[in-house]
C-alpha cells in the first residue's frame, strides 16, 4: 500500500499515484521510443540515398521527420518517469501502415501502379512493419500502465 499524506485543506491524496509524480519511475519504453525516432531518421536519410526522384520521396521525408518529432517526445515523457502516450504510440503504429502502402500507393516515377526497386521496396516494407509494431506495442504497454495505475487508485 501507499502512504497517504493529508495536506492542508484536508485533501487526501496518494504520494505514488499522483498525476504528475513518477508514474514511470523505471522509465520503461525508452528504447521503443528512441528507436522509432532513429527509424524515422533512417527514413529520411534512405529518402535521399535510394532514390531522390521516387514518387514517395516526400512521403518518406514527411513521415520520416514525423517519427522523429513522436519518438522523441515519448522518450522525453518516459525520460521524465511518465508513461508514454498511447495516442502517440497508435499514431506510429497508423504511419508504419502508411509507409507499408506507399510503394503500392504512389510507386515510382514511371507510374502510381508501377513499383520501386527491389531495395527501395523492401525497405520501405520492412520499415513501416518495424514501425508498425513498435507503435502498435509502445500503445498497448502505455495503455495497461494507465489501466493499472487507475485500478490502484481506487
Amino acid at each position: 500500500m501507499s502512504e497517504r499524506n493529508t495536506q492542508d485543506q484536508g485533501e487526501v491524496r496518494s504520494n505514488e499515484y499522483d498525476d504528475d509524480v513518477r508514474t514511470n519511475p523505471r522509465e520503461t519504453g525508452k528504447w521503443i521510443s528512441a528507436l522509432v525516432a532513429l527509424i524515422g531518421a533512417w527514413l529520411v536519410v534512405q529518402a535521399y540515398l535510394l532514390d531522390p526522384i521516387a514518387g514517395n520521396f516526400w512521403s518518406d521525408i514527411i513521415v520520416g521527420v514525423a517519427l522523429v518529432a513522436l519518438g522523441g517526445y515519448n522518450y522525453y515523457r518516459r525520460s521524465d518517469a511518465r508513461n508514454g502516450s498511447v495516442a502517440v504510440g497508435g499514431f506510429v503504429a497508423l504511419l508504419g501502415l502508411w509507409v507499408i502502402a506507399t510503394p503500392f500507393l504512389l510507386g515510382s516515377t514511371e507510374g502510381t501502379a508501377a513499383v520501386q526497386s527491389d531495395i527501395e521496396f523492401w525497405n520501405d516494407i520492412a520499415v513501416g512493419t518495424g514501425v508498425f509494431l513498435l507503435g502498435t506495442y509502445s500503445a498497448y504497454a502505455a495503455r495497461n500502465r494507465d489501466a493499472a495505475r487507475t485500478a490502484a487508485r481506487t
